[in-house]
């Protein structure tokens, strides 16, 4: 191997904080980590890690190191996707990072992909809309799918898509003939809401502030749109989402979605993302291209 034992067995007791964490991920003794760390701190000439009752922490030193060695599995990772797909073969791991309302849309896509390059083994992580626009810049994933990503250089925003804010309602409820509702009608509604965490929660407070005034109240939030839609199919109210938060109760009927006829709301957008001074490896470059036709066979608009 390239990359050697040491610096695999650095990079993860760096993610774990402890020999025992990492030794579990890898598979072994923690003892073996130990001796490894050992030997890699006496080639280097430093002292890596820290050794608290905690578990480790890494030194300056370590710092410096441990940004070379991710920086070097990442371009060891897409030389080799490279030259696989010099001899024709499509091998490899992506990291995807997404958002919790992206599950659906981001799984389609994920099922069409592996039907044509079964062998590209893939990691999904959920986070945070801004934790995915972090972990891309960390090098933590390669590929994040976000709502309303920041206006950032560091950030390359491959496609995007365009959806308006608005209700979602059981079909029986007295809303769900309506096309478009406007904010001040929904008042005195007993509405399910997206928490602070979501980044739909903002967009729905400057709408509110400017065309209602004060702040919108809830009988019930969630940090969780499925926990949301799950509160909106019990009966408990309406809930504040876009279109694409509930596309398969949609299509299916058993939720109504009813857009927002104010003018001058800010659309929310989800976003196809990486790192803006990486280049992609391979398999990454190829699942981007699927996540970027998906969105262009959308019926919304896309830039």
């Amino acid at each position: 191997m390239l990359i050697g034992r040491a610096a695999i067995y650095f990079d993860e007791v760096a993610r774990r904080g402890g020999l025992r964490r990492a030794a579990d991920v890898l598979h072994i003794a923690p003892s073996a980590v130990d001796r490894q760390i050992i030997q890699l701190e006496e080639e280097v000439g430093a002292k890596l890690f820290e050794r608290t009752p905690n578990g480790m922490r890494l030194t300056a030193a370590g710092e410096l190191l441990i940004d070379g060695v991710r920086r070097w599995r990442r371009d060891f990772q897409r030389i080799r996707s490279e030259i696989d797909n010099l001899i024709g073969l499509r091998r490899g791991k992506v990291a995807i990072g997404l958002v919790e309302g992206a599950t659906e849309f981001v799984t389609s896509v994920i099922a069409d992909f592996r039907m044509l390059y079964p062998a590209i083994e893939l990691r999904l992580d959920v986070h945070g809309a801004q934790s995915v626009v972090d972990q891309v810049l960390a090098g933590e994933i390669d590929v994040g799918v976000t709502f309303n990503p920041p206006n950032n250089p560091t950030i390359r925003i491959e496609r995007t898509m365009i959806y308006r804010l608005g209700l979602i309602v059981r079909p029986d409820h007295p809303l769900a003939e309506r096309k478009e509702i406007k904010l001040h009608e929904t008042a005195s509604l007993p509405m399910v809401m997206p928490s602070d965490s979501l980044s739909l929660r903002r967009v729905l407070e400057v709408a509110w502030s400017r065309h209602v005034g004060g702040a919108p109240r809830a009988i019930a939030e969630a940090n969780s749109i499925s926990v949301m839609k799950a509160l909106v199919a019990r009966g408990v109210g309406p809930g504040w989402l876009t279109a694409f938060d509930a596309l398969s109760e949609i299509d299916a009927g058993t939720l109504i979605f009813i857009p927002l006829a104010d003018e001058r709301i800010e659309l929310s957008t989800l976003s196809i993302v990486c790192a803006a001074g990486r280049t992609l490896s391979v398999p990454a470059s190829l699942l981007m291209q699927n996540f970027a036709t998906a969105m262009d066979r959308r019926d919304v608009p896309v830039v």
